[in-house]
Formats: structure tokens, C-alpha cells, sequence
């Protein structure tokens, strides 16, 4: 029997290629994600030290003009905290998207593989059932050369003719011939 070739071979190669791009793709979502958190979480701790730093300075001796700037700086740090939020809200639903897609992807060449396998466990079979049939067929010609007195090693037509009257259903060869691979 010849090897087992999967039909959907090349479908299973696409969706392989499919389920990497998918991967990739949701990995970069992951670090685009924590590079804008980490970002935040920066920004938070410079808009901190600046409420940290106006709140001493309005304690002490300084003077309008440097609060004035501090509390511009504040604002300016609020803002930029306020675009990193909803920028980090968009690579959280990107994230979110982009792992769909990769399980879905993901299902499928999955959904590939298990047929897949269990079309080489059909083959198998196959070959199996019919290497049990071809060393049944030997047996039962061996019995009927045995049985009828002739000689296994008489001509090939004799072994033939003898399968054929005693019915055994087709010609596994002479038992020195034949080749079984397990």
C-alpha cells in the first residue's frame, strides 16, 4: 500500500501559517500593552513628585511665579496621564481582539491536526487489514498445496490454479516472495 498522504495537507500548512501570524500578532498587542502601562504608571509617579513638590513649595517661601509654573507642569502631566489611559484602554481591547483571533485560528489548524490523525489511524488500519489478508491468503494457499500433495515449490501457474479451484480469494505470491513490512 502506498505511504499515507494527508489531502488536506497544504489547507493544514496555511492555517499553521495563519495561527503563527495570529500569535505574533497578539504578542506584539501583549507588549505594546505593557510598554503603555509602564508608561502610565511613570507618568503617575512624575504627576505625584510634581504635587509633592507644589505642595512643599507652597509651605515655604516661594514665590507665585514658581507655584504658577508647577501648577502648569501639573497640568500638562494630568493631561498626558489622561491620553496614556485611553491609550491603554484601546491596547487593552486590541489585546483582547487579537487573542480571539489567535484561539480561533488556533481551533482550527487544531481542528486540522485531529483529522489528520485520524485519517493516518484509518491508514494504518488499512495497511494492517491487508497485510493479515495477504498472510491469510498464504496460509490458506499453503493448506491447499498441502492438502492436494503438491509441492510448494512447484510453478508459479500450479500455486495459481490451486487458488483458484479451491477458491482463495487472490495471490498473495509464494511464500518465499513475498514481503511483509511492519
Amino acid at each position: 500500500m502506498k505511504a499515507f498522504k494527508f489531502s488536506l495537507e497544504t489547507v493544514l500548512n496555511l492555517r499553521s501559517r495563519e495561527e503563527d501570524v495570529a500569535k505574533d500578532s497578539y504578542a506584539e498587542a501583549v507588549a505594546f500593552y505593557n510598554r503603555t502601562f509602564l508608561s502610565l504608571e511613570a507618568g503617575l509617579g512624575d504627576l505625584e513628585i510634581l504635587q509633592d513638590t507644589l505642595a512643599t513649595k507652597r509651605q515655604g517661601t516661594s514665590s507665585k511665579d514658581d507655584q504658577l509654573i508647577y501648577l502648569q507642569a501639573i497640568r500638562q502631566q494630568r493631561s498626558f496621564c489622561d491620553t496614556l489611559t485611553q491609550r491603554l484602554v484601546r491596547a487593552d481591547q486590541l489585546q483582547k481582539v487579537r487573542f480571539n483571533v489567535w484561539m480561533e485560528a488556533r481551533q482550527k489548524t487544531q481542528m486540522l491536526d485531529k483529522l489528520k490523525s485520524r485519517h493516518k489511524e484509518h491508514h494504518n488500519f488499512e495497511v494492517m487489514r491487508q497485510e493479515e489478508k495477504a498472510v491469510d491468503d498464504l496460509i490458506s494457499t499453503r493448506w491447499v498445496a498441502v492438502r492436494s500433495g503438491a509441492s510448494l515449490r512447484d510453478a508459479e501457474e500450479s500455486v495459481e490454479e490451486m487458488a483458484i479451484r479451491n477458491r482463495v480469494s487472490g495471490r498473495a505470491g509464494m511464500p518465499w516472495e513475498t514481503e511483509f513490512t511492519f
